[in-house]
């Protein structure tokens, strides 16, 4: 942590790349041309970490390219891209790019029939996979996907999978570059082509409701957004980072893939998700992009850590925690630190949180949280350890970042100002409105859907409701179509309630109101941290189902509740609420691949809970 402001923290020589781009293959080529052997992508292998430098990233995206062309690729085609975060997908997506045609990533944890509805809608002509077991899962569709002519697996294909439209990456790479040797000028001739405003992406909304919507976005969209992003946050050539969010989000696509690219850095791809803490202090990056929910585990880890330790460590840490916060308040405010504030925060700084930064390897100038709101006290914290997070605002519409803090602008709690280029304002009904050279070109053959997101005069809107304070910092409030409208008229925002409650206990919250008379919520307890008090209490449980039914295990939930309804007016207090014997899954529907709650699949899939709630006697006030 800096001695005086986060932003001093920016790198010695920090300077942006000068050169200016119109498209992505463009911002491609200069950036490999500029970095040569410098290490582009790393990913994890038995010796270690294996390195594709950026001359080796350019001649693999030059070979498959071509080899996507042999294979019936066009300028104007789609291209729909179903794998996980490897150096393999993003070499797909530049070849893609490169061809002229569009890149459609789908989330390698989508069902067959799903992915299967999005390569049907945008008309796909080739799909790349990436490995057998998916082409296996897609074989009893393969017969609907009318236009897809040819697959590439990112990987070798067995003879059981061998068939007359099928290749293994190795063969992609082959063609391409047999047709390099007989038409020489055929790639720098097709990437150069390609125009600003020719579509590059179809980005399909992971929606909490009904089918995706295929977001159209043009090379401008992005390009603009990567320019606009690196005028504001300090990062360079010097910099690396952990790849493990899902490449197919905008949010990702963009921060941890693109910027990357037009900086000159480094990306790691996790091996897993679980895999994240330890390769953490593997690769020791400089920044991570990241959604809420991993700062939420490792905040509780840590609070569980500290409960788990000796009543003097518990102090220790509860004190370093007041003096850290303190001092983050002032520097975040701009304020002069008092000397012996300085002094404290030296001490809490050597004993607690100088060991906090060494488990995300003791490299991390800054995170940046975006996909969802985060918690102030989680932001307050982490900037008290000097893991500083930076939070963002954005949607898949809007390539996608509307809005980011940066070290030297950082306001707990808001999602930044607007980046350069782009305008916000609150509209009467306070939703939030965007408009400038990220905003989507629409919503792909919905002209009606496109229509009500778009006004005449090109503002898009966000379906978010928001304000704007005096400094241009914007602050996100809740989703329009969330807000809890009660039976009494009143409306209750859930979400900053819902991140109020998780913590150590509650790993997921869903608050209740609509059309009731009273707030109520669901709670998924974090089952590690409950399993063990039970274990270290003696409590007797033969299930899930049973130990969130203990009165032990209930009371431990009420206290929780009981702090955050200190906090609230008293018809936004909760009156009661049901404890969930899982947490909330992609698997089981609740939630989209970027950890958005749906919350009509919830109130479907608990409805049960949720009617033991409204059905006991009203709540005594």
């Amino acid at each position: 942590m800096s001695a005086e402001r986060p932003g001093e923290s920016i790198p010695e020589g920090f300077r942006m790349p000068h050169e200016d781009f119109l498209t992505l293959p463009e911002m491609f080529q200069k950036a490999c041309a500029r970095r040569g052997t410098a290490p582009a992508l790393r990913r994890k292998a038995d010796a270690g970490w294996k390195t594709i430098t950026y001359a080796g990233y350019a001649q693999n995206v030059r070979d498959l390219s071509l080899g996507l062309q042999t294979l019936g690729v066009r300028p104007g085609d789609r291209v729909c891209l179903w794998s996980k975060n490897s150096p393999e997908w993003a070499v797909s997506d530049f070849a893609t790019l490169h061809t002229g045609a569009a890149t459609v990533p789908i989330y390698d944890t989508l069902t067959p029939d799903k992915a299967a509805y999005i390569v049907n809608d945008c008309g796909a002509r080739l799909l790349i996979v990436q490995n057998e077991a998916m082409l296996e899962k897609l074989a009893p569709l393969r017969h609907d996907l009318k236009t897809v002519e040819a697959i590439v697996v990112l990987g070798p294909v067995s003879e059981k999978h061998r068939a007359r439209d099928v290749y293994a990456l190795d063969v992609a790479y082959a063609k391409g570059q047999v047709l390099d040797k007989e038409d020489p000028g055929r790639f720098e001739r097709t990437w150069k082509a390609v125009k600003p405003s020719d579509l590059s992406s179809l980005i399909y909304t992971s929606g909490t409701t009904g089918n995706p919507k295929g977001v159209m976005l043009t090379h401008s969209n992005f390009c603009s957004n990567v320019k606009a992003v690196c005028e504001v946050l300090p990062v360079d050539e010097k910099d690396s980072t952990l790849s493990f969010l899902p490449l197919s989000h905008s949010f990702e696509r963009t921060g941890g893939h693109f910027v990357i690219v037009h900086i000159g850095a480094t990306i790691h791809y996790a091996s897993s998700i679980e895999a994240v803490p330890q390769e953490l202090m593997e690769v020791k990056p400089t920044f991570v992009t990241s959604v809420p929910r991993l700062y939420e585990k490792i905040y509780a880890r840590i609070l569980a850590q500290v409960e788990a330790g000796p009543n003097s460590k518990k102090k220790i840490f509860e004190w370093a925690r007041g003096i850290g916060e303190q001092y983050a308040r002032l520097v975040i405010d701009k304020k002069p630190v008092p000397l012996a504030l300085k002094a404290k925060f030296a001490v809490a700084d050597r004993l607690v949180f100088s060991k906090l930064r060494e488990r995300t390897g003791g490299r991390i100038r800054f995170f940046v949280s975006g996909g969802a709101a985060l918690a102030p006290q989680l932001q307050l914290f982490f900037s008290a350890a000097g893991l500083w997070i930076l939070q963002g605002y954005g949607l898949s519409e809007t390539s996608p970042v509307i809005s980011v803090n940066s070290p030297d602008n950082n306001r707990i709690g808001s999602v930044g100002k607007a980046i350069p280029g782009v305008e916000v304002k609150i509209a009467d009904d306070g939703e939030i409105w965007t408009r400038g050279p990220h905003v989507m070109t629409g919503y792909y053959n919905l002209p009606k859907e496109t229509e009500e997101a778009l006004t005449a005069d090109g503002w898009f809107k966000t379906g978010d409701i928001g304000k704007v304070d005096d400094d241009g910092f914007l602050f996100v409030t809740d989703r329009k179509k969330e807000l809890l409208v009660m039976s009494n008229g009143k409306k209750v925002p859930p979400q900053p309630i819902e991140n109020d409650l998780k913590g150590r206990w509650v790993a997921q919250a869903v608050l209740l109101g609509t059309d009731r008379n009273f707030v109520s919520a669901l709670l998924a307890p974090n089952f590690e941290e409950l399993e063990k008090e039970a274990k270290a209490k003696g409590w007797s449980f033969a299930s899930r189902e049973e130990l969130v039914g203990l009165p032990d295990a209930r009371a431990i939930f009420q206290r929780e509740v009981d702090r955050v309804n200190g906090t609230l007016s008293r018809y936004e207090q909760i009156k009661s609420f049901a404890l969930l014997p899982r947490e909330l899954t992609m698997d089981g529907g609740e939630l989209t691949p970027t950890m958005k709650i749906k919350r009509k699949v919830v109130d479907k899939n608990f409805a049960k809970e949720i009617e033991a709630i409204y059905s006991a006697a009203p709540p005594k006030e």
